[in-house]
């Protein structure tokens, strides 16, 4: 089962680490930046806007595969993010996401119930759980419609939610752009692309509904 590998994974990266106490945490937040800076020209605006301590929820428009790297660069917590099980099991993907606790999911509904579960879980315990509301990446770089699994879980465990609108990632070779060509993963000589991360004010999870974020993620993408 899936919550079976994630712990064998984590045990196996506890089990070479010569701290018994140490903290993967601040290790996998510092990757993060250093790689969007090694690839991008990032531009964060309103980040001070999320909570320093407890339980919330971050939704973002889902551009490319390292949507979740970018944000996490610009936190300074551990960030949990709901993922497709596919990707987390690459390699690499599958280290990183472990070591940010990530939840990984499958399209079908039993699936689908341990995901609801656990990010109620890490919500109990003061997590920041990140989901992608779209359910996938953009095969046409606009926003498509939010799917309602974010309204279950507010009403399962109702907290904050913070949005965020990612700008400038269409077009790079980890977005859909050129999935179709053979040539898609050749590297592109050119100056880091700029890209921006705009997060918006806190929003009760009473008026949380997939319209209203939708709304509020494309206002933050016009700014």
């Amino acid at each position: 089962m899936a919550e079976q590998a994630v712990a064998r994974t984590r045990e196996k990266i506890q089990s070479v680490t010569p701290w018994k106490r140490w903290n993967p945490e601040p290790f996998y937040r510092f990757g993060a930046r250093w790689l969007t800076r090694l690839i991008y020209r990032p531009r964060y605006e309103g980040f001070e806007n999320l909570p320093k301590s407890g339980a919330a929820i971050i939704i973002a428009n889902h551009i490319s595969y390292v949507d979740g790297l970018i944000i996490s660069a610009a936190c300074d917590r551990n960030i949990r993010y709901i993922i497709d099980k596919a990707i987390f099991e690459l390699p690499g993907v599958h280290y990183f996401m472990t070591l940010a606790k990530g939840i990984p999911v499958e399209p079908n509904r039993e699936s689908v119930t341990r995901m609801l579960e656990e990010v109620e879980n890490a919500l109990r315990e003061g997590d920041l759980v990140c989901i992608f509301p779209e359910g996938q990446l953009t095969y046409t770089g606009h926003l498509g419609r939010f799917r309602p699994g974010i309204e279950w879980i507010l009403k399962r465990y109702p907290v904050p939610v913070y949005p965020i609108a990612l700008k400038g990632l269409w077009g790079s070779v980890f977005s859909r752009k050129y999935r179709k060509s053979p040539l898609r993963w050749l590297p592109r000589f050119h100056k880091r692309r700029k890209i921006e991360a705009i997060c918006g004010p806190m929003i009760p999870p009473a008026e949380a509904s997939i319209n209203h974020l939708q709304k509020t993620v494309i206002e933050l993408l016009g700014k």
